[in-house]
């Protein structure tokens, strides 16, 4: 899917780069697709970073059984990509942080 898997966080309360470097420390690297943040704390490259961005599709991160998937889809979230990867988590590919 994502060539990393991505943790999902509660809902953001901000686009704001600046806040977001606050919340998430000086080193993470901030990209945007429609309502979602992409925050890369692994340190990943420019390339990396334009892929995960292009690549991003809400529908392939959200399962469509998944009652809390459908009621956080849509939603403004941040979307956390770690190193290494995250282990299996509570919808299969992704983990939900609350």
């Amino acid at each position: 899917m994502f060539g990393m898997n991505p943790f999902v966080t509660a809902v953001s309360t901000t686009s704001n780069p600046r806040e977001l470097k606050r919340i998430y420390g000086a080193n993470a690297v901030i990209s945007r697709v429609d309502r979602y943040n992409l925050i890369h704390l692994d340190s990943p490259g420019k390339e990396e970073v334009r892929r995960r961005t292009v690549q991003f599709d809400a529908d392939e991160l959200f399962e469509d059984d998944c009652p809390l998937c459908r009621m956080l889809r849509g939603r403004d979230l941040d979307i956390i990509y770690l190193h290494p990867p995250a282990p299996e988590g509570l919808m299969g590919r992704q983990k939900l942080l609350m």
